[in-house]
């Protein structure tokens, strides 16, 4: 086997299973450990893990606001669905808190179409924009300062007049989802105080992130996963992660499509 083939299949054991032990990629490939060691030393030093004691774990990307900018060109399906998830969560009489997502995009524009009696409360927009139309909605606007990159308002103000409201259900998108650290991060300070303020108001939290981003981690820790919060994801969310979250007591909501 060529050198370069058998780094691929590294590779893809990592994808599936996050991290690889020197002993049983030696047996595998029936190699030594000391060719074993330089291969995932040479896989380190090109970006794609990072070693560790008897072995090595798929390296985390890390993402920042530049991301935004490939938001039009991803697939709608995965997105679509996931929103679905969230109509299904929402019950007649609901408070509930849709952050500047692009899934919070969708999910209004679904909700636009629907006879339900709802408050809700945004930052996003375009989200107020679309929801305006549906009179059966009580819709709140944050005040705040307007960041015309992420089409939202952020700031000291738009999280004080957050925190005066009591919330059914918050729906909060994830940049990034370390669980080794249990943590939640996203693109900016400012994003991520507004986050928070609202999983701390709210009663029943959603956390919505497609099954990538539980391997990439994003500037700023917002939150922590703790037990009891709901996490809605796609169908390709690995089983080793999804056992991890379960075991603590995390609801795992999975779409039926998976991000291409």
């Amino acid at each position: 086997m060529f050198v370069e083939e058998r780094k691929q299949k590294i590779l893809n054991i990592l994808k599936q299973k996050e991290k690889v032990n020197v002993n049983e990629l030696s047996e595998l490939f029936s190699i030594s450990k000391v060719i074993v060691r330089k291969d995932l030393c040479q896989m380190e030093e090109d970006g794609l893990l990072t070693r560790t004691h008897g072995g090595a774990i798929l390296k985390r990307k890390l993402i920042d606001s530049n991301s935004l900018k490939d938001i039009a060109k991803e697939e709608l399906n995965y997105k679509t669905d996931l929103a679905q998830k969230i109509i299904l969560s929402i019950k007649e009489g609901d408070i509930i808190f849709l952050d500047d997502s692009d899934i919070s995009i969708i999910a209004a524009a679904i909700l636009q179409k629907k006879k339900i009696k709802i408050t809700v409360i945004s930052n996003k927009l375009e989200v107020q924009k679309i929801l305006s139309e549906n009179k059966e909605i009580k819709l709140i606007s944050l005040g705040g300062i307007y960041n015309s990159k992420t089409d939202s308002f952020t700031g000291d103000l738009a999280i004080k007049s957050l925190q005066k409201f009591n919330l059914n259900k918050v729906f909060i998108e994830a940049r990034g989802i370390n669980v080794d650290r249990m943590q939640l991060s996203t693109i900016s300070i400012n994003d991520g105080e507004l986050k928070k303020t609202a999983l701390n108001f709210g009663k029943e939290l959603f956390i919505v992130a497609s099954s990538d981003k539980f391997f990439q981690d994003s500037i700023y820790n917002f939150y922590s996963l703790k037990e009891g919060i709901n996490i809605i994801t796609d169908s390709k969310l690995c089983s080793n992660i999804e056992k991890i979250l379960v075991e603590k007591n995390i609801n795992i909501i999975k779409g039926d499509y998976s991000k291409e």
